[in-house]
């Protein structure tokens, strides 16, 4: 067995290969630089890698990682940085962690096969932008936090949001990928693999596509993706409901997910509501009758709705529940149609319409700063957990999620703790993600991604080691609520249980034996799945 002082002299002679590879100004030493990188959103356990690479080509990836793993030096992909379920965390000091964000160029548009080519730190971001003037987009089209997060890491995690509704979350859009496998050797899925085609399709036999999607990291290295093209609808109806309860809201929710019409539609709890109304964004109860009958006829008449509601009466502490939603149609008529329909079902629940600030602003400006989904209105830690259902479970599951809150409300209160939930489809899929907010310090991660003022406002938030320990236990109670209630979950990494949870031995048997085809050392982002933790 190597003793530690020949492990450290393996790692010093990997860094200095790493160095004359992607040259020093590519390799990051600096330990306040490395801590950083190696820090998350979740306040978990982590190591601080041992250096931090900015790999500029997928040749100069995949030799970064042979050299990385013949030194016994695990491989942590990190894209933007927007996980808080330890994606790209190391759990190992021996660790190189990998910023793919020099890999951002998009290689290929190519809008008479309807796909797109793209390195990995591409932002969604960057990629909605190039895609724009060409009237084209994905079909899922990246996060909220897409300014930041990358292609690959939403791809690692599975991430939803834009296009969601109608789309589903981004696996489903991907058609092929360009993977580093933890020898250095190159794998590339789908069709772009036949030695006479292009990467239009995902299916030419097994799915081993699929294999790289979700595995947020496990079996390699995401280099290169290539994601469906859609044509860019060209009319756009926006709704928001006010509901009395939670169960009638899920009641609207879900029926109109079952029809498929809705791009994105999400609901908001009291707590999210009063956030949006001291952020600035107002509403305005009720549609006057001429912006109905002007909904009825056409979209522009919603729209300029939307933007006199923006100076609307704030009311939103009075609004209990609120639904938002975006449904799209290449037609006019469509579109307006797809909006009709939304709005009978939700009238149906008892529903009462509302100035549709919020799916206008969200689509108007779909990737715009991070700071009012990463922190509270007051400079609150933000972290959220989730579950991921089918339909018919959605009622259930928020009902469960009320009453545990309830239950717990008096802890929270003595501590400081306040908590709130949105709920969101993707396709036929239900997602209630609560979110936990209490004040401590952000540390340096955080304040990087929020505004100079508003860094300097909250940068001496005092640590409150505490009230955390209390607020991640809640997290934790409420993660093992979801799976006691059958919910999946999105964006794995070392926080959600996957081999652990599965009950089917020959399943877990296949994962692991995938792990040790690909990873035989154990070295691809030990523990993420579940794998790899030991070392």
């Amino acid at each position: 067995m190597a003793t530690a002082a020949a492990r450290e002299s393996e790692t010093g002679r990997a860094i200095q290969q790493l160095q004359q590879l992607l040259g020093p100004d590519n390799v990051v030493l600096d330990e306040r630089e490395r801590a950083f990188f190696s820090t998350d959103l979740s306040f978990r356990p982590r190591e601080i890698a041992a250096c931090v690479i900015r790999p500029g080509s997928t040749d100069e990836l995949a030799e970064a990682v042979a050299v990385a793993t013949r030194a016994g030096l695990a491989v942590v992909p990190r894209g933007g940085g927007m996980s808080y379920t330890s994606g790209y965390t190391p759990a190992r000091a021996a660790s190189v962690l990998v910023d793919m964000r020099r890999m951002n160029r998009i290689l290929e548009v190519n809008t008479d096969d309807m796909y797109v080519t793209v390195e990995c730190g591409c932002t969604w971001k960057a990629l909605w932008e190039a895609l724009a003037p060409l009237g084209v987009r994905t079909p899922y089209w990246g996060p909220l936090s897409g300014a930041y997060a990358t292609v690959g890491g939403a791809i690692s995690q599975n991430s939803l949001f834009h296009g969601s509704g109608v789309h589903g979350t981004v696996a489903e859009s991907v058609i092929g990928l360009t993977v580093v496998l933890a020898d250095g050797s190159v794998l590339v899925t789908g069709s772009g693999a036949h030695r006479n085609s292009n990467p239009f399709w995902r299916f030419f036999g097994p799915d081993v596509t699929g294999l790289f999607t979700a595995d947020t990291g496990a079996f390699g290295v995401k280099a290169v993706a290539t994601l469906r093209l859609v044509k860019v609808p060209a009319h756009t109806g926006y709704l928001s409901y006010k509901f009395e309860t939670l169960e009638a809201m899920l009641r609207a929710q879900t029926r109109i997910a079952r029809l498929g019409i809705a791009s994105e539609c999400y609901g908001f709890d009291p707590y999210y509501n009063a956030g949006f109304e001291k952020q600035g964004i107002t509403f305005e109860e009720g549609l006057s009758k001429v912006g109905q009958i002007a909904r009825k006829g056409g979209l522009k008449g919603i729209v300029n709705a939307a933007r006199v509601a923006m100076a609307g009466k704030r009311i939103l502490r009075d609004v209990p529940y609120s639904l938002h939603m975006t449904l799209d149609g290449h037609t006019e008529v469509v579109a307006a149609e797809h909006t009709d329909l939304a709005a009978d079902i939700c009238a149906e629940e008892g529903g009462v319409e509302m100035a549709n600030s919020i799916p206008v602003v969200f689509r108007g400006a779909p990737f715009g700063g991070v700071r009012t989904i990463l922190l509270g209105s007051e400079g609150e830690i933000w972290i959220p957990v989730h579950g991921f259902f089918p339909l018919s479970k959605a009622i259930p599951a928020a009902a469960a999620t009320e009453t545990f809150l309830a239950e717990r409300r008096a802890l929270m209160d003595e501590w400081g703790i306040k908590t709130s939930y949105l709920t969101c489809f993707a396709g036929p899929e239900f997602v209630i993600e609560p979110s936990f907010y209490w004040h401590d310090e952000l540390g340096d991660f955080r304040l990087s991604l929020i505004e100079p003022e508003f860094a300097a406002k909250w940068r001496d938030i005092p640590a409150n080691e505490a009230r955390r320990r209390v607020a991640l236990g809640l997290r934790d109670e409420l993660r093992d609520l979801f799976d006691g209630l059958g919910g999946l979950h999105l964006q794995i990494g070392k926080y959600y249980p996957y081999t652990e949870i599965m009950n089917n031995a020959p399943l877990q048997q296949v994962i692991r034996g995938v792990k040790q085809l690909l990873d035989r050392q154990g070295l691809m982002n030990p523990g993420a799945l579940g794998l790899g933790r030991e070392g």
